[in-house]
């Protein structure tokens, strides 16, 4: 039985070798054993099965050059380091910086997962929220999550934009040189000296420095 085994071992890993990957019907036939058998010794040397084309075709642990993300490509045949297609968006979700759209994953994966995604009303690992017109696939863990989340959708800063501590003096001293000139007037003159700051900043840094709205005669 075990000179049996080491003679299937080697026959297959040259025809694994030389096909790169094969079905268990092309196994069967190479091997010249049941089926049974073939699915027996899958399991055993651990091989990876496609995520596309209904799992058919299988390849040895040796064989895939696995990109950066984890997938390996032959032909139109797709393989993840993680397996299944679920569990490989589960792990693509988990370490992104800001979680993965629709598009995002189908830049990945080499195929448009919503279909596959459907199915599933809930997905242990993963965090589905919509935004807009499209879904967002977030790592289920609170910490990643959220992280992710701020990476995602950055707060929206409440502070007022106040210009640099150069471009305030520059405002200030022509403020001095022209009292009573108007926000939008200063700005202009100023934008002619070529100081490009708008009005609205101006005027955050009038409110900043508690500089009277009267005494600018502000329109």
């Amino acid at each position: 039985m075990k000179k049996r085994n080491v003679e299937l071992d080697e026959h297959s890993i040259r025809a694994f070798n030389l096909r790169k990957v094969l079905t268990i019907t092309e196994l069967s036939k190479i091997l010249a054993c049941s089926m049974i058998t073939v699915r027996r010794r899958l399991k055993e040397w651990r091989t990876y099965t496609s995520y596309n084309k209904n799992g058919r075709y299988y390849t040895l642990p040796s064989i895939p050059k696995f990109n950066k993300k984890g997938i390996w490509t032959y032909k139109d045949i797709f393989f993840s380091r993680y397996g299944t297609l679920k569990n490989t968006i589960i792990a693509l979700a988990a370490k992104s910086k800001q979680g993965l759209t629709h598009s995002e994953l189908e830049e990945i994966i080499w195929m448009n997962p919503k279909c596959f995604m459907a199915r599933f009303k809930e997905v242990p690992g993963l965090r589905k929220e919509k935004y807009k017109n499209q879904i967002v696939y977030f790592s289920a863990d609170p910490d990643t999550y959220k992280s992710q989340k701020e990476n995602r959708f950055p707060p929206e800063s409440s502070a007022p934009k106040l210009p640099p501590d150069a471009m305030t003096i520059v405002v200030l001293v022509e403020l001095i040189q022209n009292p009573g000139i108007s926000i939008e007037a200063l700005s202009s003159r100023l934008h002619d000296q070529r100081y490009k700051i708008e009005a609205n900043t101006i005027g955050n840094l009038f409110k900043h420095y508690n500089i009277s709205k009267k005494k600018l005669n502000m329109r």
